[in-house]
């Protein structure tokens, strides 16, 4: 972990150094506020804590370096440096132990005791594994309140959901009560129109009387002419 931080401080004093500190004040403002858009949350959630509370800050290596009181060191020989040495292309390929040698013969040129070189890479990794410490901490703690807060938002969106649930129960038991009582009330409808359809029927027939006749029956007749004879 500490040699990855400082081979990305190398790899920074190479890329970055005229514009390191507008990279790394970007990335510390991208991150440092929380979510704007974040969710809603609950009445169990206090909205303003969620929204104010930075997650983190950091700062490039450069500004961790200088937080810590690491001054640039006599003739900007640092233990950087001598990463960055190390990963030159004059120096590429070549075994550990030449690699050695030559950063060592650099050294004793400068006139840079290797000592030097030990304390400043010592400082170095001890502010960085400092920083790295209070940092993971406060995401930890940021991490776990978003945590809370999906907890709390999945518990209301839960209890939302049950109550939209009971609701649409209640108006499809509301419509097919109505519907059974719409369909008896058509039934006796029916039946109503029915009985007042037959009785109209019944009423509008013409009357079957026998009408009285004056003429005599023809059984009459023949009882006369069988008298006479």
């Amino acid at each position: 972990m500490q040699n990855k931080w400082l081979n990305m401080g190398s790899r920074r004093q190479q890329q970055d150094a005229p514009k390191g500190d507008n990279n790394g004040s970007s990335l510390g403002r991208s991150l440092s506020p929380a979510d704007a858009d974040s969710p809603a949350p609950s009445s169990g959630v206090d909205a303003d804590a969620m929204r104010t509370t930075p997650r983190g800050d950091l700062l490039p290596l450069e500004d961790i370096y200088r937080s810590a009181g690491i001054v640039a060191p006599r003739l900007g020989y640092s233990i950087t440096k001598v990463v960055e040495m190390l990963n030159s292309d004059h120096l590429r390929g070549l075994t550990d132990e030449v690699k050695r040698a030559s950063v060592l013969m650099a050294l004793n040129a400068a006139g840079i005791p290797l000592g030097d070189i030990l304390q400043d890479a010592a400082q170095r990794q001890s502010a960085v594994a400092s920083y790295e410490s209070d940092q993971r901490k406060k995401f930890e703690e940021y991490w776990a309140r978003r945590a809370e807060e999906n907890s709390l938002l999945q518990a209301e969106m839960e209890r939302v959901t049950r109550q939209y649930v009971e609701r649409m129960n209640r108006n499809l038991n509301e419509v097919s009560q109505e519907k059974d009582a719409f369909q008896k009330w058509q039934v006796a409808m029916q039946e109503e129109v029915q009985q007042i359809s037959a009785a109209v029927s019944l009423c509008a027939q013409p009357a079957a009387f026998d009408a009285p006749s004056d003429q005599p029956s023809p059984s009459a007749g023949k009882s006369l002419a069988v008298k006479s004879a």
